[in-house]
C-alpha cells in the first residue's frame, strides 16, 4: 500500500469518527493498563470536548491514575469500575487490543461501535474506526489533529491534559518521534494560555519519596551484557513492599538504563505476584517493539513493553535470550 493510499485511508477514518461523534450520545473512553500521561491526558481532552457537544460520557481505566498526574483538569471521573448500560460508542486511547485495556469486553459488546486510537506500529485493527498513526509523536497529537479537523476551539484545561500527553511521550520533546509537526501543535497548545512550566515541574522536578528509593534500588541492580551494549534493571516484589511504594513509582526508572555509555538498548524486569512487567529503551534502528510482541506485547521501535507469565528468574532468561541475540 502507497503512502498516499495510508493517508487517505486514515483521513477517512478521521471522517468517520467525526460522524460517528455527531451522530452518537454517549461514550465509553478507556485507555491502556498502569496509565501514563499520554493516555490519561488524552482521554480527559476527548470527554471534555464530548461533554462540551452535550455528549454523556464515562471514563474509565482499570489501574489507578498515576500520583503525579491527578493534577489534570476533571481527573477524578476516571473510575476503575466498569460502568454498565448500553454506549453508542467506545473510545480505547492508546490500546493495541482491546486486551490491553484490561477486562473491557463486558462492556464492549454493550457498544454500537469502537474506535482505536493509537499512535504504536504493533496496533491490531480491531476497531469499528482505527485512527492508527504511528509517525506520530503521541495518541494526543492525533486527538489534536481530531480536534483540529472538527474546527474545536481548544480550551485552556484541555490543552494542558494534551500538552501532558505530547510532553511525557516525547521524553519532553527528546525521542526521535518528535516531528516540526509535534512541536506545532506544542506551540498551539501553548497560546491558549495554560501554564506549561507549572506543569513541567509537577512532571519532572516532583518526585515522591518512594519513587526516589525505587530508582536507587533500579540503579543498584543495574548490570551491563552484551559487550557493554544492553543493560539490564530488576525490581523485586519485595523492594516495592520494603519501600512501600507502587508500579506507577517506577515510571520512566527505564530511561537511566540508556545512560551509560556504549548502550544500545535497555530493559528493566519488574516483579508482580503471578508476572514480570518487562521495559525496554533503544536507540537508532534497534527495534525492540519485535522483542516485546513476541511476548504478547508491543509499543514503538525504541520504547516498548510486555508481560511474561511465570516467575522472575525465568521470565529472565527467556527476554535475554531474545535480546542477546537481537544485539549479536
Amino acid at each position: 500500500m502507497t503512502k498516499t493510499m495510508r493517508t487517505l485511508d486514515l483521513e477517512t477514518e478521521f471522517k468517520r469518527l467525526e460522524d460517528l461523534i455527531v451522530g452518537s450520545d454517549t461514550f465509553f473512553l478507556a485507555g491502556h493498563l498502569n496509565p501514563d500521561g499520554d493516555t490519561i491526558g488524552s482521554m480527559l481532552s476527548i470527554a471534555s470536548v464530548l461533554k462540551r457537544l452535550g455528549k454523556k460520557v464515562r471514563l474509565f481505566s482499570q489501574d489507578p491514575v498515576p500520583e503525579n498526574l491527578r493534577f489534570l483538569p476533571h481527573v477524578k471521573s476516571i473510575r476503575s469500575t466498569l460502568p454498565k448500560g448500553r454506549f453508542d460508542a467506545a473510545i480505547l486511547l492508546e490500546c493495541s487490543t482491546p486486551a490491553r485495556g484490561g477486562a473491557l469486553e463486558p462492556v464492549l459488546k454493550r457498544c454500537g461501535k469502537v474506535v482505536n486510537i493509537d499512535h504504536h506500529k504493533t496496533s491490531e485493527f480491531y476497531g469499528d474506526i482505527n485512527i492508527v498513526e504511528p509517525h506520530s509523536s503521541s495518541t494526543a497529537e492525533i486527538v489534536y489533529r481530531l480536534f483540529y479537523n472538527m474546527n474545536v476551539n481548544i480550551s485552556r484545561r484541555e490543552a494542558t491534559s494534551l500538552y501532558t500527553g505530547i510532553v511525557t511521550d516525547t521524553g519532553r520533546f527528546h525521542f526521535p518521534a518528535t516531528s516540526p509537526r509535534t512541536l506545532e501543535v506544542a506551540s498551539r497548545l501553548l497560546e491558549t494560555g495554560f501554564k506549561f512550566s507549572r506543569i513541567n515541574d509537577l512532571l519532572y522536578a516532583t518526585k515522591a519519596c518512594e519513587a526516589l528509593k525505587i530508582l536507587g534500588r533500579a540503579l543498584e541492580s543495574l548490570e551491563l551484557k552484551c559487550g557493554g551494549k544492553l543493560a539490564v534493571m530488576t525490581l523485586k516484589v519485595s523492594d516495592f513492599k520494603e519501600f512501600e511504594a507502587r508500579s506507577e513509582h517506577c515510571e520512566n526508572v527505564i530511561n537511566y538504563g540508556m545512560m551509560p555509555p556504549g548502550v544500545k538498548a535497555a530493559v528493566m524486569f519488574r516483579e508482580e505476584a503471578e508476572r514480570v512487567n518487562v521495559t525496554f529503551r533503544s536507540r537508532g534502528h534497534l527495534d525492540v517493539s519485535m522483542v516485546a510482541k513476541a511476548f504478547g506485547g508491543g509499543g514503538h521501535r525504541n520504547a516498548s513493553g510486555c508481560r511474561v507469565k511465570g516467575g522472575l528468574p525465568a521470565a529472565r532468561e527467556k527476554v535475554l535470550g531474545v535480546l542477546t541475540r537481537l544485539l549479536a
